[in-house]
């Protein structure tokens, strides 16, 4: 199927993860739509891995699974799929091989093609997804980190911007150093 037969149809979930398994290309699925994923650069790369790599050793000997960009999150259920470039998962979130149901935390790398459905739409809909308390947007044009974190039923935001700043993720009870977010870009 070329690329433009893709998005003449409206597709079922059923269809889309259907299609998803056999797919050479990553598509995100929006309300029917399937967006394709363009690659990321190297740059995004580089930051994704150092903030996988954080987690995994923080979390280390917890109850917690970390994922990179090949794992999918059901955002809405029945119309949206994403793709978060790294997001947090309990352990016993074992309903679906291939799709996370109840993440805690979510990251995306922004690009300047990203940035504004990083901000938006994704916002939105992970911070309606009742499991994520910490939801991190992590530029790859300047250094700039911004943190958003659940405290009951509100959201508080904060941002940090110097290689010598730290954060907590409090919903892992860890800390991050922004320096290890960008070791070798900035």
């Amino acid at each position: 199927m070329i690329a433009e037969e893709i998005q003449k149809r409206i597709y079922t979930v059923d269809e889309y993860l259907e299609f998803e398994k056999n797919s050479e290309v990553k598509h995100e699925f929006v309300d029917g739509i399937l967006l394709e994923m363009p690659g990321e650069s190297k740059k995004a790369n580089i930051i994704a891995g150092s903030i996988y790599m954080a987690l995994r050793l923080g979390l280390k000997g917890k109850p917690f699974e970390v994922y990179n960009h090949d794992v999918k999150l059901r955002t809405v259920p029945g119309r949206k799929y994403r793709y978060p470039d790294i997001m947090v998962v309990p352990t016993d979130d074992v309903d679906d091989t291939h799709v996370v149901h109840r993440a805690i935390v979510t990251v995306e790398v922004t690009s300047e093609n990203s940035s504004g459905v990083d901000h938006d739409e994704k916002f939105h809909e992970y911070i309606g997804i009742p499991s994520i308390e910490c939801y991190l947007i992590v530029s790859q044009a300047e250094l700039l980190v911004e943190v958003y974190q659940r405290t009951g039923t509100k959201w508080e935001y904060a941002f940090y911007t110097d290689l010598t700043d730290s954060f907590d993720v409090r919903a892992l009870g860890i800390t991050m150093q922004v320096g290890d977010v960008y070791e070798g870009v900035f």
